[in-house]
């Protein structure tokens, strides 16, 4: 086969992502505190851009020839200059070692267990600290910068132990193994063997380990974490409580607590100041380092009841309001002042990027309030009745209502947040799936699980709803839902299931 060179014209469409297009695409997704960020950085890199003073006089004003002529050029000339793009965009190892050597340990013999209440006054005061304990707690936390993670604590704690450098590596090594909750979540002989060191050593590190604070920290699972929490506390009722988690674990799991009574022998009396005990102890003893901290929000729109009807307000106070600067409009008509071809194509180009910015702004704006009313158009029921009312709603139903892509309209709903009579909400919260009723009206997910906690709210603590109770009484209300249905929504939403909601 003969191989030649030769030259084709071809003619074909596609769409190039010019700059101005990715500016338009990146403005629109910015929520408002981003884009005063994006405007304050572009007024410090662009010279003819300026921020309109709004409390500056009117002879000021008068001074200024060229605004009007300013204001009628920077205005959006379309109301859409660019085009819509698609841009898609705790481990259980269950492992029975450590709870048959406590087992056998003489740690479980009852002569060891002195006669101490004292966990419930610390109870009251804060998990098990001392006031000492909190005193160090406060020393150690002023003199930070910022919050220390669960690992970085383990870690300041294993550097004062007395320990040789191999085993403090070994121990920064396990200390890596353990999840955010606190849980070891690879097993001691895959670490030893990883490491090359005896099974024995890395047992005696995670010991040393299992001392740590939080308390429970270290542990393979639940029960050897509530073990190791009990483990501090003297008693005869955490002696008791000590002897339910280590020989009658399934039944305190599963919350038999008739059999719990019966097993220990004790009164009602007695046996509640035992469950209180087991249930003050912390399941996730990292919990507290991993919390994540509370984010200001500033809604991007207000919708407000006014005179019988919502109104949808635009909430960007905060965004300044821009002009291109008289002075380099002047100086850019004068030829005298520009002596060199490079200075005028430098100011072309500034303000045509200035201008852009402008029209992505303005078109911004309009872009969420179309969305914003679109969806209220849809949704009115949710601002009179609350969330029950809540109807499924898609991307494409509010693309089609407002004629742009499913693109445009993921990019203007993501990190954007709305002000209702209802609540602060994401505007991504109003796009759920829906559920078929009897009455051939859909009804959305959210609204189904607003219905499910409902119910398992107002169940007492000695009788609780299975799963295929609250698909009853769903089913009552007109809503055809599946068992496992429930059970996936009552996991999203954090509910236990019925035998661990019981309640003595």
């Amino acid at each position: 086969m003969r191989q030649e060179f030769r030259i084709d014209q071809r003619l074909s469409q596609r769409i190039v992502m010019t700059p101005m297009l990715q500016q338009a695409l990146k403005i629109l997704q910015l929520s408002t505190l981003e884009l005063k960020e994006w405007i304050d950085q572009e007024i410090q890199e662009n010279p003819v851009l300026e921020e309109v003073d709004e409390e500056a006089s009117p002879e000021a004003d008068k001074n200024s020839p060229d605004e009007s002529e300013e204001s009628s050029e920077a205005a959006p000339e379309t109301e859409n200059p660019t085009a819509d793009l698609t841009l898609e965009k705790v481990i259980e190892n269950r492992s029975p070692d450590t709870v048959d050597k406590m087992k056998s340990a003489t740690d479980f013999e009852p002569e060891a267990w002195a006669e101490d209440d004292s966990w419930q006054d610390e109870r009251k005061v804060g998990g098990g600290e001392t006031d000492f304990d909190q005193e160090k707690r406060d020393y150690r936390e002023a003199s930070i910068t910022r919050e220390a993670t669960l690992w970085e604590h383990l870690e300041w704690q294993l550097s004062l132990v007395s320990l040789t450098e191999e085993e403090k590596i070994l121990g920064r090594v396990v200390i890596g193994h353990i999840d955010e909750n606190g849980y070891l979540t690879t097993s001691l002989e895959d670490i030893a063997a990883r490491q090359k060191v005896s099974l024995h050593k890395a047992e005696r590190i995670l010991r040393v380990i299992q001392t740590f604070d939080p308390l429970g920290v270290g542990a393979r699972d639940l029960r050897e974490c509530l073990l190791l929490q009990l483990e501090s506390k003297k008693g005869e009722v955490a002696r008791q409580a000590h002897e339910v988690v280590l020989n009658h674990f399934e039944d305190l799991e599963k919350r038999r607590f008739a059999n719990l009574q019966k097993a220990l022998g004790v009164n009602p009396e007695y046996f509640k100041e035992i469950m209180d005990l087991l249930f003050a102890l912390e399941p996730k003893p990292g919990r507290s380092f991993g919390a994540e901290k509370a984010q200001t929000v500033v809604p991007d729109v207000n919708v407000e009841f006014v005179e019988g009807d919502y109104v949808i307000l635009l909430n960007d106070e905060e965004i300044p309001r821009l002009r291109i600067s008289p002075y380099y409009r002047r100086l850019l008509r004068n030829k005298k002042d520009l002596d060199k071809p490079e200075t005028k194509a430098y100011l072309e180009g500034k303000i045509h990027s200035a201008l852009w910015l402008i029209k992505n702004i303005e078109q911004r704006r309009k872009t969420i309030y179309r969305v914003t009313e679109a969806i209220f158009k849809i949704q009115r029921n949710f601002l009179d009745q609350g969330l029950s009312a809540l109807k499924p709603l898609t991307l494409k139903q509010v693309a089609e209502m407002v004629g742009m892509h499913e693109s445009t309209i993921s990019r203007v709903t993501t990190h954007k947040y709305v002000q209702t009579p209802r609540g602060l909400f994401e505007l991504k919260f109003f796009f759920s799936s829906g559920l078929e009723s009897e009455s051939g009206l859909d009804v959305s997910s959210l609204s189904v699980k607003e219905m499910i906690k409902e119910l398992v709210d107002q169940e007492s603590g000695e009788k609780t709803l299975s799963d295929q109770k609250i698909m009853q009484f769903l089913k009552e209300k007109g809503v055809t839902i599946a068992r496992r249905t429930i059970a996936k929504y009552r996991e999203e939403l954090s509910i236990p299931s019925a035998s661990r909601r019981r309640k003595m």
